[in-house]
C-alpha cells in the first residue's frame, strides 16, 4: 500500500472506526518520509487522537515519533503545531508559547474543530476568533497554505456544529456566520472548486439558521453555479439543487424546480453514497 492509499483509507475509515485507525497510525509513523507526507500524517494523527479520542498523551507521543526532517521547516512546523494542538486540547495554556504566529494560527484553528466536536462551544469560538486575529495581524496571507487550510477546515466545522445548536445566543449566531464566511474565504485560497462549492453550501445553511434568507439563496446559487461550471458529479449537484430548493421553500415554483432537479441527480448518485443524501431528501419531502 502506498502512503497516499494509506492516508486516503484512514480518512475514509476514521469516522466509524477511530480506535482501529489510531492503531494503524501507531504502527506506521515510518511511512511518512517527505515533508508533505509528514504534514498529511500529522493532520490525521491530530484529528483522530484529538477530536475523536481525546487521547492527548498517546497522540503527542506518536507525533514526536515521526521522522525529524530538520532540513524541512514545513515538516518540523507541522509536528510542532500538531503537538501544541493536542496539548492545548488537554488544557495546557502554555502550549502556544514557543510557536510562530503561523503555527499559532494552525493550532488555534485546529483546536477550534476539536472543541466544537466535543461540544465545548465557548472554547471553540474563542479559539477560532484567536486564530483569525493571529492570522490577520501577523501572517502575510498570499502564500501560507497550511494556515489557510486550517482556517478553512476550522471555520467549516465550527459553523456546522453551531448550525445544529437548538437555542443559539446572538453571539453564537454571529460566530456561526463568521466561521462560515471565513471557511469560504480560506477555501478559496487553499482548496479546489470542490471545497469552495461545499463552503458555499455551508454558508447557505448558516445563513438559513440565522434567518438571512436572501443571503442564503445567493450562497446556494453560487454553489450550483460552481458545480455547473466544473461539470460536478451527481452527488455534488444533488446538494446544490437541494439547498437552493430548501432556501426557496416559500417560492413554490423555484422550490419545485430545484427539488425535481435534486431528485433527478439523486437517481444518478452511486448506491453506496446515497445515504449521505438522506437528510436533505427528508427536508425536500417535508
Amino acid at each position: 500500500m502506498t502512503f497516499d492509499d494509506f492516508i486516503t483509507t484512514a480518512w475514509a475509515d476514521h469516522g466509524d472506526q477511530p480506535l482501529a485507525v489510531a492503531e494503524r497510525l501507531s504502527h506506521s509513523p515510518q511511512l511518512a518520509q517527505t515533508a508533505s507526507q509528514i504534514q498529511a500524517f500529522t493532520r490525521l494523527i491530530t484529528h483522530v487522537y484529538g477530536e475523536h479520542l481525546a487521547d492527548w498523551d498517546a497522540g503527542i507521543a506518536l507525533l514526536q515519533s515521526l521522522p525529524r526532517l530538520t532540513s524541512e521547516p514545513a515538516a518540523v512546523s507541522a509536528i510542532a503545531a500538531g503537538t501544541a494542538t493536542l496539548k492545548y486540547g488537554r488544557g495546557d495554556q502554555d502550549a502556544l508559547a514557543s510557536l510562530t504566529p503561523l503555527e499559532q494560527t494552525i493550532t488555534l484553528a485546529t483546536a477550534s474543530s476539536l472543541f466544537a466536536a466535543q461540544q465545548k462551544l465557548a472554547m471553540a469560538i474563542d479559539s477560532y476568533s484567536q486564530a483569525l486575529m493571529t492570522c490577520t495581524q501577523h501572517i502575510a496571507l498570499p502564500d501560507q497554505p497550511p494556515a489557510h487550510r486550517a482556517l478553512a477546515v476550522g471555520g467549516n466545522n465550527l459553523a456546522g456544529v453551531l448550525e445544529e445548536k437548538p437555542l443559539r445566543s446572538d453571539a453564537e449566531t454571529a460566530a456561526m456566520l463568521l466561521a462560515a464566511q471565513s471557511a469560504l474565504k480560506y477555501w478559496k485560497l487553499a482548496g479546489t472548486w470542490l471545497e469552495t462549492e461545499r463552503a458555499e453550501y455551508r454558508l447557505c445553511r448558516s445563513n438559513l439558521q440565522a434567518g438571512l434568507k436572501e443571503e442564503a439563496v445567493q450562497a446556494a446559487r453560487r454553489c450550483l453555479e460552481i458545480c455547473t461550471q466544473n461539470n460536478a458529479p451527481a452527488f455534488e449537484l444533488f446538494f446544490a439543487h437541494a439547498v437552493l430548493a430548501i432556501a426557496q421553500k416559500d417560492q413554490n415554483d423555484a422550490f419545485e424546480l430545484h427539488r425535481a432537479a435534486a431528485i433527478a441527480c439523486l437517481e444518478q448518485v452511486p448506491a453506496d453514497e446515497q445515504h449521505w443524501c438522506e437528510a436533505e431528501l427528508k427536508e425536500l419531502n417535508q
